[in-house]
């Protein structure tokens, strides 16, 4: 039954794909659609949905949508963002990034962020409000920027 599903619609999958503008990782959303198409034919209920076309096209839609959102969620979630990266310091006999710099409640919130929590978890772990987090969060950012524009002229 599936080769039947298979070749009437694999048009549809790929139109899904171009419509959506999938080009990177096109091979593993084609994949994935294509094994949502095989669950589709085997749950599929003829009473309950007259109209198959609408139901597959419908399912494997939000089937690739559920997919790319949990692909950005993962990048928002691991993918470092610049001003969150501590800065390379080129120039240890002029002026070294030190912990001290950082209070601890800024140095705790340097460890959970690099380590890729998100703000409601380290107000979690921390024992803080989010506005709390968000302060702290402002403050070591400025001391990390401040301290990479020290290591940018040294390096000069």
């Amino acid at each position: 039954m599936f080769e039947e599903w298979y070749r009437k619609y694999d048009r549809m999958i790929h139109h899904l794909l171009h419509h959506y503008h999938i080009t990177y990782d096109r091979d593993d959303y084609y994949q994935l659609a294509l094994i949502r198409l095989w669950q589709l034919s085997e749950q599929y209920d003829a009473v309950k949905t007259p109209n198959e076309s609408q139901y597959v096209y419908l399912q494997l839609k939000f089937c690739l949508i559920d997919e790319m959102r949990r692909r950005i969620k993962y990048q928002e979630r691991f993918q470092l963002m610049a001003d969150e990266v501590l800065p390379v310091v080129m120039c240890y006999d002029t002026f070294t990034l030190s912990s001290s710099s950082l209070t601890a409640a800024e140095n705790e919130w340097y460890v959970l962020a690099r380590a890729g929590y998100q703000l409601s978890e380290i107000s979690n772990l921390m024992g803080k409000t989010c506005a709390q987090i968000k302060y702290i969060r402002k403050k070591a950012r400025e001391k990390l920027r401040q301290n990479s524009d020290l290591s940018f002229k040294c390096e000069q």
